[in-house]
């Protein structure tokens, strides 16, 4: 059983695959471990909500399961196939959200962020300060930051999740970090 185990956590997400596909527990439990944070954070970024986030995770796992037997590694890796599948739940959830919003909060615009001025915030305030601005931003532009600054993916495979071109990709990502220095521009001014 040792060598199996050692054999199942050695292997590629791809290569596990068939195995999950005929029932195989410790392979799926291998992927899972190996990809729920990465699944979870991306959801928890997009969404701004915990609850949100943990029914996309295991909403996106469940898919897995379904799925394993019909998913090709030629067409793109298994964390790539988990984030496509996380993007369109936590989409469905933001949607189901948007149509219970109250007139209030629809008219209130972004939110807004109190704290302290910039020359009192330690690093690690400012970075505070950057997760409570992160789910302000638009979901297309969210998405491209936290793929690829917070989760390292490469333009490539987020064109992949995020079905569009790299460039379209790459200029969300530079709208996206514009967007994010012209919220934080206000609490440099109060330094001032």
């Amino acid at each position: 059983m040792k060598l199996r185990t050692a054999e199942i956590d050695d292997a590629s997400d791809e290569s596990l695959l068939g195995r999950m596909a005929q029932g195989d527990e410790a392979a799926f439990l291998t992927v899972y471990r190996r990809r729920q944070r990465s699944v979870y954070r991306y959801s928890l970024h997009m969404a701004g909500d915990e609850e949100v986030a943990a029914d996309v995770v295991q909403e996106t796992f469940m898919a897995l399961l379904r799925e394993a037997g019909r998913l090709d590694p030629a067409l793109g890796t298994v964390q790539a196939w988990l984030f496509a599948v996380a993007r369109k739940q936590v989409l469905r959830a933001l949607t189901a959200k948007r149509r219970y919003l109250s007139l209030e909060e629809e008219a209130s615009g972004e939110p807004m962020i109190e704290g302290c001025v910039l020359e009192d915030l330690e690093h690690s305030q400012l970075l505070e300060k950057l997760r409570e601005l992160i789910p302000t931003l638009p979901p297309v532009y969210r998405e491209v930051l936290v793929l690829c600054d917070m989760q390292g993916l490469a333009y490539e495979e987020v064109a992949t999740i995020a079905a569009c071109p790299v460039g379209t990709v790459r200029s969300r990502l530079h709208r996206a970090r514009a967007l994010l220095a012209g919220k934080l521009r206000p609490l440099v001014g109060q330094a001032s």
